[in-house]
């Protein structure tokens, strides 16, 4: 059995995944629900294990032998907590991909237990949480005493099927904010920001669902945080509540019709800008990097993560990237720091 297990291999991030593993020597087996999965291990040279998470005895079967399962299935509320039962029983490390306040808060239910175990529960450890964490987490060493905490993305390529439709899903709903080390109710878009990365000037909105709203006041114990995104203006309006009858156009019918994910040429040429500004009310540490494009950039950072924790270099417990600190992303080709 390999020491890897990625489970939704069949998926967009996950066929990337598996390629970049395989590229970098890696023998993942690749799981999932779907017989895709056989496909794409027979072409890759690799084990496949199909399985769906009804059996709690069956998860626990396939993980034997497994030091650490990257679940990529999405829809992580439903598929986290059954694959990291399974984990404690089996000693598996747990990385995931999830990216919102939800489902990142949800994985710490599981902090003690994971401790007890002796394994590492990491979620968020794609790109909208990675490499802002980390940025994060660097401002937060150069400023001590900061207690208000800013954090903007912005990309330059494509948006996969299911990034798109998990968006969409809930694009007009509240979110949060973390205010007083408490997690307030924020509408999406309310206010803007301004700023600039590596000489390229952008305006983003706020965006109240993002994973760092939670994993950021883990690992910089901050207790103010605003989240903002560059979004397009269609995205905007219906974080507003206009056009939701496109929203359902989309969703109910168009989804199909659309692009996987992003063209080879995107997830070439793309980029990504991560900005995160720490202060204190009177002064302010600002740490700006670019990126490759997203879902490349969410593949190197697995990359890397799994480097570590099968190295040893990882702690017990609920954890999240800024643990690896810039270490992790100097590993990371295409990564400059403005």
């Amino acid at each position: 059995m390999s020491e890897i297990l990625i489970y939704g291999a069949a998926g967009y991030t996950g066929r990337l995944c598996a390629e970049e593993f395989v590229t970098a020597g890696m023998r993942p087996v690749l799981g999932g629900r779907e017989e895709a999965v056989r496909a794409l291990a027979k072409r890759l040279d690799l084990k496949a294990a199909v399985f769906d998470l009804n059996d709690p005895r069956e998860i626990e079967r396939q993980l034997k032998g497994v030091r650490l399962l990257l679940n990529l299935s999405g829809h992580f509320l439903m598929t986290q907590k059954r694959l990291i039962e399974a984990c404690l029983v089996s000693g598996t490390h747990y990385v995931d991909l999830a990216g919102e306040v939800e489902d990142t808060s949800s994985a710490f239910a599981f902090d003690e237990p994971a401790r007890r175990a002796k394994i590492m529960i990491m979620p968020g450890a794609g790109f909208n949480v990675a490499p802002s964490d980390i940025a994060a987490g660097i401002a937060k060493k150069r400023l001590p005493d900061a207690n208000q905490l800013v954090i903007a993305l912005a990309t330059d390529g494509g948006v996969s099927r299911g990034t798109l439709k998990g968006m969409l899903a809930h694009i007009e709903h509240p979110g949060h904010r973390r205010v007083g080390g408490a997690l307030v109710a924020a509408r999406p878009a309310e206010t803007e920001l301004e700023f600039q990365v590596a000489g390229r000037k952008f305006r983003a909105v706020y965006d109240p669902w993002l994973g760092d709203l939670f994993t950021a006041g883990v690992s910089t114990g901050i207790a103010n945080i605003s989240t903002y995104s560059v979004l397009p203006w269609l995205a905007v309006a219906m974080m507003k509540g206009r056009l939701l009858w496109l929203r359902d156009l989309i969703l109910n019918h168009l989804l199909p019709l659309l692009p996987e994910g992003s063209t080879p040429r995107q997830l070439r040429d793309g980029r990504t800008y991560i900005l995160a500004i720490a202060s204190n009310g009177r002064t302010e540490e600002r740490v700006a990097l670019t990126g490759p494009e997203a879902y490349r950039f969410t593949v190197l950072c697995l990359r890397e993560i799994t480097r570590a924790v099968l190295a040893g270099r990882w702690s017990p417990g609920f954890q999240t990237p800024a643990l690896y600190g810039r270490e992790l992303l100097e590993g990371v080709e295409g990564v400059t720091w403005d």
